[in-house]
């Protein structure tokens, strides 16, 4: 698969870890990352460019992660969406992967290559 070729978007409300994930993104040879702040920011982003990948935390102010991925669906997105959580007790839901805080680059890598095949 070509990496470079993926359009993603980190949704996230923490700076640090958007810029977390955008680095180990951009190591690992993704082309195009974008990310929002929060659920509403990243569905603007993706109407108006759809995304391969969306990583996307679960814990947001405002619209959770879980709302933000069924509002996504709801318009039609096919990204593959990973949920980062800190609650270990959490539920998918519409998201395909689930990822429990802290995250590493490895764990963060296993379950992207996970929702890619």
């Amino acid at each position: 698969m070509d990496l470079a070729a993926l359009d993603v978007l980190i949704v996230d409300d923490h700076e640090a870890m958007r810029a977390m994930l955008r680095k180990v993104l951009e190591r690992t040879g993704f082309g195009s990352v974008r990310d929002a702040a929060n659920g509403e920011a990243a569905l603007k982003l993706i109407a108006e460019r759809a995304a391969d990948l969306i990583l996307v935390d679960q814990n947001m102010p405002g619209m959770s992660g879980a709302a933000f991925v069924a509002r996504a669906r709801e318009s039609g997105s096919s990204a593959r969406i990973v949920m980062i959580t800190g609650d270990v007790r959490a539920e998918v839901g519409d998201a395909d992967a689930l990822l429990v805080k802290p995250v590493s680059p490895r764990d963060l890598l296993a379950a992207i290559e996970q929702v890619l095949r």
